[in-house]
């Protein structure tokens, strides 16, 4: 971040709270999970059709199978790319990259482009919405009609 920016602080507190939620993840901790979403959150993850929406009891219900399928999955590396940040008053958008990879039984990887909302609450950065979505490949080849 740039030590000049006035706004630096709040950025990085944005860029430390994604980076919770994806080290919480790893730790298969719904309770401290949840501690990074403000009550009204909503997610699109990157394997749920569906929007999770509907306060803490969903969520909680939708990270318990998605950890437990992680667990089963096996174990799960996760980079993430520097965010870019931007902040207006109470409210921040953190967009960045992320790489995952799950080792045997169920091996899998992939790119994923995240954008991440944020709202000052009390003085403290809260998840208000994340959207996942798979990093695209590039453009399909056009047929001719």
């Amino acid at each position: 971040m740039n030590d000049s920016d006035p706004l630096a602080a709040d950025k990085q507190a944005v860029t430390d709270l994604v980076h919770r939620i994806f080290s919480t993840y790893q730790q298969f901790d719904p309770d401290r999970l949840n501690e990074c979403d403000a009550p009204e959150c909503t997610i699109w993850d990157l394997f749920e059709p569906e929007l999770v929406q509907g306060g803490p009891e969903a969520r909680k219900k939708f990270r318990q199978k998605d950890m437990s399928d992680s667990v089963k999955r096996g174990p799960l590396s996760i980079d993430i790319e520097p965010p870019v940040v931007d902040i207006w008053d109470d409210f921040a958008v953190a967009r960045y990259y992320l790489n995952y990879e799950f080792q045997p039984p169920g091996a899998l990887k992939g790119a994923v482009r995240i954008t991440t909302v944020a709202r000052r609450i009390d003085g403290e950065w809260k998840r208000v919405h994340h959207h996942e979505g798979a990093v695209p490949t590039g453009r399909p080849p056009l047929t001719a009609d």
